[in-house]
């Protein structure tokens, strides 16, 4: 006798299913069941009854998966990773950016306040607003650098590097450029969320395995930041020393994030003997020149094509490891390869069947702490009519 897995245990029934075999137990009653007709009473019980109980299955196979890690998904995984692992799933993220004022005419615009500047992505249409203040002294040339946010949370607020290009707030002679990409990203992942639950368990160990330090530096609870996405965890096992490298979706991060999570990481995560040195990882920026080829069927223009690849492309490099991707085991550094850049904008618009990348033109290799962000990108999207 073969065992069963589970997941062919967990199946839920379709009202089309439930109300085939309300009517096929009918029929077997002896009910007049070839008699009724579309909207027939007993017929429209029937299509009621079936709804109501396919809602129900929903219910009933989510509640039972909601009991196993690699079964939950959706409210149901979120439930399973607070009660058996008390974990919290983050929820989607800001796009988040350093925007360069730059005055080229004689006003001046002392004490900008955080608040009161709007920038916009004439790409997507997206808004941004300042965060940090200061003085714009008059040009020509002049230049401040803030901090904007993205209006709306997720990844469809993300702007490449030179996109948020447009301030809304009126300033003569002032224009904005973001030299590094803004990223946003939507609510983590389900992959990670398991990733993180089995974290957890290595943060109850005493002898400090990696796993507890890249639990404790994305718990937003113990650092009080949420802007640790990524983490990446090297030891020296004759000196004790242990290096841990932080990055969230945009990169490298700031100072303050870094201290929260260094004094959560000495407070949860370290063992006697044990020293730990806490660092950004090092922001390596790639530009991204390439050529689509896409049949017509596609039904869009060659921007809204760069568009879909563009935020393809931004969530590649949200997910990246720091420290890149390692190809062989043994591996004592990684790289960002071009052929995952090749697939990434192949795959963002199905009816594509060809691709090129000329820059980067071969692949990039990453140090220990360093983190691929996306500079800027200059698509040529070619459209083919069909075969």
């Amino acid at each position: 006798m073969s065992i069963p897995t589970l997941a062919s245990l967990l199946i839920q029934e379709t009202k089309a299913a439930i109300y085939a075999k309300g009517l096929a137990l009918a029929n077997a009653l002896g009910l007049p069941v070839s008699s009724w007709q579309a909207g027939d009473p007993t017929r429209s019980m029937f299509h009621l009854e079936a709804e109501t109980l396919s809602g129900l299955e929903a219910v009933v196979a989510g509640y039972i998966a909601s009991g196993f890690l690699d079964y939950a998904t959706g409210s149901w995984l979120k439930i399973c990773a607070k009660q058996f692992f008390n974990v919290d799933v983050p929820d989607a993220t800001f796009a988040t950016a350093d925007v360069v004022l730059t005055n080229n005419g004689g006003g001046y615009y002392p004490d900008i306040i955080p608040g009161d500047l709007t920038a916009k992505s004439t790409t997507s249409g997206k808004t941004f607003r300042n965060v940090t203040g200061g003085t714009l002294a008059s040009g020509p040339a002049t230049t401040l650098t803030l901090t904007f946010v993205a209006d709306d949370a997720g990844s469809a607020s993300s702007a490449g590097a030179g996109e948020i290009d447009d301030l809304v707030t009126g300033l003569l002679g002032v224009t904005c450029s973001n030299p590094v990409a803004a990223v946003g990203v939507d609510e983590q992942d389900e992959a990670t969320t398991r990733t993180q639950c089995r974290d957890k368990l290595g943060s109850f160990s005493p002898n400090g395995p990696k796993e507890a330090y890249s639990y404790v530096a994305r718990n937003a609870d113990l650092t009080g930041t949420s802007a640790v996405t990524r983490v990446r965890v090297y030891s020296d096992s004759d000196t004790g020393d242990v290096t841990v490298y932080l990055a969230g979706s945009s990169g490298g991060v700031s100072a303050p994030v870094l201290a929260l999570v260094e004094a959560a990481i000495l407070q949860w995560a370290t063992p006697l003997c044990i020293t730990p040195t806490v660092l950004s990882a090092s922001n390596v920026s790639v530009p991204v020149t390439y050529t689509l080829w896409v049949y017509k069927s596609c039904n869009k223009t060659a921007a809204e094509v760069a568009a879909d690849v563009q935020v393809a492309l931004e969530a590649l490099f949200a997910a990246r490891p720091i420290g890149g991707d390692f190809a062989n085991v043994g591996d004592v550094t990684g790289k960002l390869y071009t052929s995952l850049l090749e697939s990434t904008i192949e795959s963002a618009v199905p009816q594509s069947f060809r691709v090129s990348v000329t820059v980067p033109a071969i692949d990039t290799a990453l140090g220990l702490g360093d983190v691929a962000v996306l500079g800027t990108v200059t698509p040529t999207v070619s459209i083919v009519v069909d075969p």
